[in-house]
């Protein structure tokens, strides 16, 4: 009998976390989040068979789920209880918490228990909430999950989380009659991307900030942090393949509390299994990390291998949860996950994994970038303006110097610009539109500007948030010029701005790996590319045969050996991988930034390390990505822009360093040193700008290279 796999990411259902109002009973959950509610196991979702359509003119089919604790001879168990198909695709829920799942359709929340077991099949629940309004530089399209804090939203004090990819965390009481969403922005770009938990011990949502150093604590009325502070982890020693193994994996965290009361931090690893032709193939777990967090005068988290008669749930969508392994038949100090594409359960002592069953520029433009603009006045057109300033780096030393050309002090608000490319911006003020004010080689009486189509957000993605621009050529207004907008999630967009007719082809990408990734455009291949996740395998995009299947390579990344305490240190970091390339010498390069909090100067975010790959030093393998800390002659330059790489020489600059600038930090890393120097300040539109020699060489028909 073939089994299908179709809802493996919709799983594991808890105990009603243990109702107040009721003595403890079985329950059920799902890899999204489910309640358990009397006689029903802890299952997991496996897909719906099916068979007809509803009065209501639903596609419906029959409920299949598999027993957690089911042997894997035993077959699936198809039910009676028919729940609409549409809630078997990839974007049919949003995310579950005790039993209850929520859709999101024209733009609506509704929580429904139909895919409960034990719930009425003839009269499912459905509890529609309001529309939730978008905040000022957020969206609301995109949801990393749902959490609710109590086990019925029809109770009178519950509360429902919805976090949105980015600043917006939403809170909502569904039992109420005039019912209304408390919108909160979080600041901290560290949790933009966080999972919420409800914490019953203590009475907040919560959330683990990306490098695992800080949790957040949310209600309707107060918020707080809790700082675990730099030097808090302690893991568990590694072999030096482990740890290569490790740093190239996909890592999310899940904050999990055990009916103990205690609370753990599970930090989930994650590599690629590949398929025979080379094109990339599903996520597959790699390894658990278990710590358990010490309330003491510090809090700390400490690694462990036993975690006693509990086992955790896990799952991509769910809420996660945990339970007395021995009241329910389970394997004690076992993980069981679903993650998009398989499940299993591992032993937390052995991390062994378990089947579980089935351009125009002219003035001569320096290499420079944006300091910001000092505010001189106001015109009718752009409203306050300001005289541009810029940081010159066009010789051996660097200075700021204020010009008189004068630009729309929005550009220099965080959220006044998309991104930048070649010396033109994209922003989005009174729609999508290129602009070459702050290239500091235009004139202000000639600058220019490309008014761009609306953006066309494709189903289940979001045109708000944006990761990078790049383009195919210095200048727009050149024919062949593509523009490439990469948006935090699975769309990617691509428009020529000199059409008379322009439009956007929109592309969605389908491996998560690249939701996150920034884009640039290689001269070489003559695409777009983009970085994977961890950097295992690079896509590759132009409009031609690379438009509905992406071109994939994978070779792998040969990482340098660690220190059991290096590895550690980088682990407590964010990671983000980029592309550049050397138009001068025809390489290519992957720069893997790690950036660390710094507890001591108020939690800011800092440059920590920079890693460097190239191809061609593995003369068995050429094309794989190989680290070194030389790449002669050249110096790479790092900001919210397309990366570039110039001759050092050429340009009077450090050769084999990175110079690189953030909203809060400007420096520069030597990378044979290994050392950084770097200085804080409020850089508003932190954006590096190509020197005039880069860019007249990056024209459509170049003659020489920078």
């Amino acid at each position: 009998k073939k089994k299908k796999h179709t809802m493996s990411s919709l799983l594991l259902s808890r105990l009603s976390r243990l109702c107040l109002r009721k003595p403890p009973t079985l329950g059920v959950k799902y890899l999204c989040g489910a309640r358990f509610l009397s006689e029903t196991s802890i299952c997991r979702i496996v897909r719906a068979d099916h068979c007809q359509y509803s009065s209501r003119d639903e596609s419906v089919g029959k409920l299949v789920i598999h027993n957690v604790n089911a042997s894997d001879s035993e077959d699936d168990e198809v039910l009676e209880k028919m729940v609409p198909m549409e809630l078997m695709t990839g974007s049919g829920t949003i995310g579950a918490s005790h039993g209850w799942v929520a859709t999101f359709k024209e733009s609506i929340v509704c929580l429904q228990d139909d895919l409960n077991p034990r719930a009425s099949n003839s009269d499912p629940k459905r509890i529609s909430l309001p529309r939730p309004q978008t905040l000022p530089h957020c969206q609301t399209q995109l949801v990393t999950n749902v959490a609710m804090s109590s086990s019925s939203p029809e109770d009178d004090d519950c509360i429902v989380a919805v976090k949105f990819v980015g600043p917006q965390l939403s809170l909502c009481r569904p039992a109420e009659k005039s019912k209304k969403w408390v919108n909160i922005r979080i600041e901290d770009p560290g949790f933009f991307n966080s999972r919420v938990m409800y914490s019953k011990r203590d009475k907040m949502f919560s959330m683990l900030d990306c490098v695992g150093t800080h949790i957040g604590y949310w209600d309707l009325e107060k918020h707080r942090s809790r700082n675990l502070g730099s030097f808090s982890y302690y893991y568990e020693e590694f072999v030096q393949s482990q740890l290569q193994q490790l740093s190239q994996c996909y890592r999310t965290e899940h904050l999990v509390e055990a009916p103990t009361g205690e609370t753990f931090i599970v930090k989930w690893y994650s590599d690629l299994l590949w398929g025979s032709e080379g094109n990339f193939g599903n996520p597959r777990w790699q390894r658990f990390m278990v710590f358990k967090i010490r309330y003491d005068q510090i809090c700390t988290a400490v690694s462990t291998k036993d975690i006693g008669d509990l086992c955790i749930f896990l799952s991509t969508k769910g809420e996660p949860f945990s339970v007395k392994a021995s009241l329910y038949g389970l394997n004690p100090n076992y993980i069981y996950y679903v993650g998009h594409f398989n499940f299993g359960k591992v032993n937390i002592r052995d991390n062994v994994w378990r089947h579980l069953v089935g351009a125009r520029f002219l003035s001569e433009t320096p290499l420079c970038h944006i300091y910001g603009a000092e505010h001189c006045g106001e015109n009718w057109v752009d409203g306050d303006i300001g005289r541009l300033m810029i940081t010159d780096f066009s010789g051996p030393s660097c200075w700021t110097r204020v010009l008189e050309k004068t630009v729309p002090m929005y550009m220099m608000a965080e959220t006044g610009t998309m991104g930048a490319s070649h010396g033109w911006v994209l922003t989005s003020k009174y729609g999508p539109y290129l602009s070459d004010d702050l290239n500091p080689g235009v004139s202000e009486s000639d600058f220019s500007g490309i008014v761009l189509p609306d953006f066309e957000t494709l189903p289940h993605c979001q045109t708000e948030l944006v990761t990078n621009v790049a383009m195919s050529s210095s200048s727009p207004d050149d024919e062949d010029c593509i523009l490439a907008v990469k948006f935090v999630g699975p769309q990617l967009s691509l428009c020529r701005p000199a059409e008379k007719n322009k439009k956007w082809v929109n592309i969605r990408i389908e491996d998560p790996a690249f939701f996150n990734s920034r884009v640039m455009y290689t001269k070489r291949d003559k695409k777009f590319a983009m970085p994977a996740y961890g950097g295992t395998h690079v896509g590759y995009w132009d409009l031609g045969e690379n438009l509905e299947k992406p071109k994939l390579c994978r070779r792998g990344l040969y990482t340098p050996q660690l220190l059991q305490s290096e590895w550690e240190e980088l682990d407590l970091c964010c990671t983000v991988e980029e592309l550049v390339e050397s138009r001068s010498t025809q390489e290519m390069f992957m720069i893997k930034r790690f950036r660390k909090r710094n507890n001591n100067k108020g939690g800011r975010m800092e440059e920590h390390q920079i890693w460097v790959f190239k191809q061609g030093l593995n003369r068995c393998n050429p094309l794989q990505w190989c680290y070194t800390t030389d790449i002669g002659d050249l110096c790479i330059f790092l900001s919210k822009s397309e990366p570039f790489c110039l001759k050092a020489s050429s340009h009077q600059k450090c050769q084999n360093s990175i110079y690189f600038i953030d909203k809060s930090e400007r420096g520069i890393f030597t990378l044979g040193g290994k050392c950084k120097t770097s200085n804080f300040s409020n850089f508003t539109a932190p954006y590096f700008i190509p020197p005039q020699s880069y860019l007249n060489a990056n024209r459509s028909n170049p003659s020489n290279s920078p």
